[in-house]
Formats: C-alpha cells, structure tokens, sequence
C-alpha cells in the first residue's frame, strides 16, 4: 500500500508549524488535495480535549492516555484518501511524557495498537538549538501551560525526539531537519523528500 501520511514533530519555536502553512499553500496552489489535522485534536469534539491538555495541570499518566484516547478518536474518523499532514503525532507523546522505563513501555505498547495504515510514511523531525529557541521564544512568548512546563525540559525531549527516530515503526522515515535555518530552505528540502518517497508528484 503507498501510504500518503506525513507527520511534523519538534519542540515548540521549531518553525514547525510556519512549514505546515508553506506546505498547506504549496499544495492548494498546485491542487494537490490533501487533509491536515493537529494532535491533540483534529476534530471538532477533540478540540475539547486540546484545550483541557494545554491549560491543565494533570499528572503523566493521565495525559497520557488522554493522548491517545484523543489519538484513536481521530484516526476512527480520518479518511486515508489523499495525503494526510499531521502537526505532531505519537512522537510528540514519546518526546513529552516517557521519563521512566515504566511511561516507554506504556506509551509503546499503545503505539503498537495503531493500525500500520496510519503510520506515517515520511516523520519530519524539526530540531532546534537552545539559543534559536530562546530568540523565538521572546518574540512569540509562550502559548499555554503546557509550552511553560516543558520549556525548561528541552534537553530530555529532545534525547526522547531523538530516540523514537530510530525504532521502527512500518519502515517509515525518520528526516531529521536543521529548524535554525531559513525557511524558505526548509521547505524546499521537505518538499524534495516528499517528492522523492512519492508523496507528491
């Protein structure tokens, strides 16, 4: 089966989501259909749920099965007929939530419960410097509660980041992308690599 999921994964201020929109653009321009969607979220009723992540103060365990219970609500409803962008997925639950072996082996396990047609054929991993992330941060500030407990976590996150790019999940690809670049550059990389595993033509 020639899967058409790509997902976008980073710490916050990586530019990720300024080349979901490049993308978006690029797309809709060259009338390429395609469907974007957000973890958590990506639905209407989800959203609900997105609100009560970022701005709560739950413990680990608790967002993490509000991820994923957030998670197989969504796939249930996505239609796999065009190419499908998702702005973070399982690697961001990795990234954030594993601090002991205990939360790996949980959150793996729940992983290994996605169907393999909703695996991502193409990760673009966007990893960011702590000094292109502090110069960001002054300029956008922070968004949520969620942004402000993780900021001062960065190192651990992205060793987690770094992690789940090399396991296996369905052969997908793992791109590591230099985020302290322009982004015009970034983008013409993403798009050659999609262009490249037959993801667009």
């Amino acid at each position: 089966m020639n899967k058409k999921i790509v997902s976008f994964e980073g710490f916050e201020y990586s530019g990720k989501s300024t080349q979901i929109k490049l993308l978006r653009n690029y797309l809709n321009k060259n009338k390429i259909k395609s469907t974007f969607t957000r973890e958590p979220g990506g639905h209407k009723q989800l959203e609900k749920i997105r609100k009560i992540i970022l701005n709560s103060n739950y413990d680990n365990l608790t967002l993490i099965l509000f991820f994923f219970a957030s998670r197989f609500a969504l796939l249930s409803k996505l239609k796999l007929n065009n190419l499908v962008v998702f702005d973070r997925y399982f690697d961001s639950t990795y990234a954030y939530q594993k601090y002991t072996l205990k939360d790996k082996k949980l959150i793996l396990s729940l992983i290994n419960q996605i169907d393999k047609r909703f695996i991502p054929k193409i990760t673009f991993y966007f990893k960011i410097n702590k000094k292109t992330l502090v110069q960001r941060k002054k300029i956008v500030g922070e968004r949520n509660n969620f942004d402000k407990k993780y900021y001062s976590q960065f190192s651990r996150i992205q060793k987690n980041y770094e992690d789940i790019g090399k396991m296996n999940f369905d052969n997908r690809k793992f791109i590591t992308i230099d985020a302290n670049r322009d982004k015009e550059l970034i983008h013409n990389e993403i798009l050659l690599n999609l262009k490249k595993w037959k993801l667009i033509k």
